[in-house]
């Protein structure tokens, strides 16, 4: 199987910051999470609030680093992939 090398960058990414223990565990949970749809509205909901949330905390000035933000949504999505096993 041929990926992206964007997508193998952030899925090292992920490895290298502890989501996931291997690069197989963090695309297993992103394939999952695709194929697994049951409460797919209720997480697209979930993360269009963050998102929403972000977005007011970001116009009020109150701003964080990008790569925090990054590891956020990353743990936001381990957690429904979780979730879903």
């Amino acid at each position: 199987m041929e990926l992206p090398s964007e997508l193998v960058a952030v899925l090292r990414e992920a490895v290298q910051r502890g989501d996931f223990s291997s690069e197989s565990e963090a695309l297993s949970a992103m394939l999952r999470a695709w194929h697994d749809d049951d409460d797919f509205g209720e997480d697209i909901d979930q993360i269009r609030a963050e998102v929403a949330e972000s977005l007011a905390e970001a116009d009020a000035g109150q701003l964080i680093d990008a790569d925090d933000v990054h590891s956020e949504f990353a743990r936001a999505i381990k957690a429904i992939a979780d979730r879903r096993e």
